[in-house]
């Protein structure tokens, strides 16, 4: 893709998501429970920097993903001061720049013209533009696993890179999936399904070269390597696939997350958790969660839909489900064009992502606002395949009257 659409795509997405920096800091936009992360993690930064002044070194407490976010923001603050804008304009810059590398990967398997469109409906994308501007998790973490996934799948099939450069993408996929491993662990695992899903439908095509095939499955290997290293000490919200490797496991996890989620609900938001998801499903056999997850997938990447889900004039809530009907249609669009075939590499690549991170999130998440945060790094990988569709239609001869 030219350089020049790229770089004015990552310019609009910059120039909303810093937009909404200054608006969210000038007047909330919504009630104060949607900010409780960001205060929380601001509030801990401010305490690291107290303890550097009086005992010469922070101290950050909590999980280890909630002490990475801490130490990120208390290294802007090191520099910034302790202003909560600081750390939101660093993320609208994360943000865009994730719109630009999700762009760029789309341009492996796609046409520049659908891949701009994608890279496009992101950019706009409300949700996308809200918490990738807040102070939250979702900016460096969607970002570096984009670099991740973006970078391996162009070391091993893009057709214009010399082996220099293949070299580099390898680096730098490595040092991605390193650093998503601090924020996400559970990541890691869709993005060495990504990758072994590109590499056996490039292999069964016959059309992966030996040295590529190689760098490819060892970048697999390292990947789950390291999730295992990352899931160490961590725990179970943290490293969450885990606990799907038994039926009793999985319901006890799902159990035990309601029941922190209400009691945090309850003690740090003083309200009572009014979106939690299928609260009261027990599983008792495989049988039983296999027949959970369609349900399950839709509601996590769909709800709420005006109709189908109680909006009680919650503003959240309604902004939530319009935006939802258009999720929805893109999805429609997508598995069209997904009907049609053509399948390739890097499409897989990115498939296997999106139906790896939607079933995960199908049996572990337990809540809709954490879900429709997390949605924001698999769902995209949808938009290029009905930006084609879209384009294909708008395309097709009309017939004449």
């Amino acid at each position: 893709m030219r350089r020049g659409p790229l770089w004015a795509l990552g310019a609009l997405a910059l120039a909303l998501r810093v937009a909404c920096s200054l608006l969210t800091e000038w007047t909330p936009i919504f009630p104060a429970y949607f900010y409780t992360d960001a205060r929380l993690f601001h509030e801990s930064a401010v305490s690291a920097l107290r303890s550097r002044e009086i005992n010469g070194a922070p101290r950050f407490e909590g999980t280890r993903a909630a002490r990475v976010q801490t130490a990120f923001v208390y290294g802007v603050y090191r520099v910034a001061g302790p202003r909560p804008l600081a750390i939101k304009l660093v993320n609208a810059v994360l943000g865009a720049a994730g719109v630009m590398l999700l762009v760029w990967m789309f341009s492996l398997a796609f046409s520049p013209r659908a891949a701009a469109l994608a890279g496009l409906a992101v950019a706009l994308w409300p949700s996308h533009v809200f918490y990738m501007s807040q102070n939250l998790k979702e900016a460096p973490a969607n970002f570096l696993a984009y670099a991740g996934l973006s970078c391996a799948l162009a070391a091993a099939f893009s057709q214009e890179s010399s082996p220099a450069r293949r070299a580099a993408y390898c680096a730098l996929a490595g040092a991605a999936l390193l650093g998503v491993g601090f924020w996400r662990p559970p990541v890691l695992t869709a993005l060495s399904a990504a990758l072994l899903g590109a590499l056996s439908l490039a292999l069964a095509r016959g059309k992966g070269r030996r040295a590529a095939a190689a760098a490819l499955l060892a970048a697999v290997t390292c990947s789950l390597a390291l999730y295992a290293f990352m899931s160490r000490r961590a725990d179970a919200y943290e490293s969450q696939l885990i606990p799907a490797v038994s039926v009793r496991g999985l319901d006890f996890y799902r159990k035990e997350q309601m029941r922190v989620g209400r009691d945090m609900a309850r003690d740090i938001g003083r309200r009572e958790l009014g979106t939690a998801i299928y609260p009261d499903v027990r599983f008792s056999s495989w049988g039983g969660v296999l027949a959970f997850v369609p349900k399950a997938a839709v509601t996590v990447l769909f709800m709420p839909l005006p109709g189908l889900y109680p909006l009680e004039g919650n503003i959240g809530r309604i902004a939530a489900s319009a935006e939802n009907v258009f999720l929805l249609l893109i999805a429609l669009a997508a598995v069209a064009a997904i009907a049609r075939g053509g399948v390739t590499p890097v499409r897989m690549g990115l498939l296997t992502f999106f139906g790896v991170m939607t079933l995960g999130a199908a049996l572990l998440e337990i809540d809709l606002g954490s879900a429709g945060r997390h949605k924001l790094l698999y769902l995209p990988l949808l938009f290029p395949f009905a930006a084609e569709e879209v384009i294909r239609i708008l395309r097709r001869p009309r017939k004449a009257p």
